[in-house]
């Protein structure tokens, strides 16, 4: 199912209860960057085949301004420039690197979430806040930035510990009582 979403000035597309393999009709594989973490890319690298990955060290002691600059000259390695879109497949840690460094690379190029925990289906790649922590300080850098696609592909969950679905369904709960 899709859905186009208006978030500030952005249109974000939506795609509901979708598989991984919908992601080469939305995207280009030449001019894509498939942007993950060690865990997702062990557990399902076969779905990347084709694309340009970028595998980052998982855990959000990795969210800093030292992956951001890791990830970026990679990017130029590939002579990524502007035609080229980035896929943030990954929970929150993933989908923030991959939202900030979109909004600054080359003054900003296209990008996209697969989100892979319950967490980041229902916040994290939601809402276009995007960034990395300074020291011990959360979130300090970022941009607002909304994706241009949301892709959901639920067989993605199939992988999660069982502490991953506490923390997903602890936010649903939370938006259901502020509701």
């Amino acid at each position: 199912m899709r859905k186009q979403l208006k978030f500030l000035n952005a249109i974000t597309t939506l795609h509901f209860a979708s598989s991984f393999k919908l992601l080469s009709t939305i995207v280009n594989k030449k001019t894509t960057v498939l942007i993950t973490d060690e865990h997702v890319y062990e557990l399902h690298q076969s779905k990347f085949k084709g694309y340009h990955c970028i595998v980052l060290k998982s855990g959000e002691a990795f969210k800093t301004q030292a992956t951001v600059d890791s990830v970026i000259s990679q990017l130029i390695l590939l002579q990524a420039d502007r035609t080229y879109t980035l896929v943030g497949i990954g929970g929150g840690v993933v989908t923030d690197i991959t939202g900030y460094v979109a909004s600054i690379y080359m003054r900003g190029v296209a990008f996209g979430f697969v989100p892979t925990t319950l967490l980041a289906m229902v916040d994290a790649s939601i809402g276009g806040k995007n960034g990395v922590d300074v020291g011990h300080y959360k979130n300090m850098i970022g941009t607002t930035n909304q994706p241009h696609f949301i892709l959901y592909d639920t067989t993605f969950l199939k992988t999660l510990p069982q502490a991953e679905w506490y923390n997903g369904f602890a936010e649903i709960i939370k938006h259901a009582a502020i509701k």
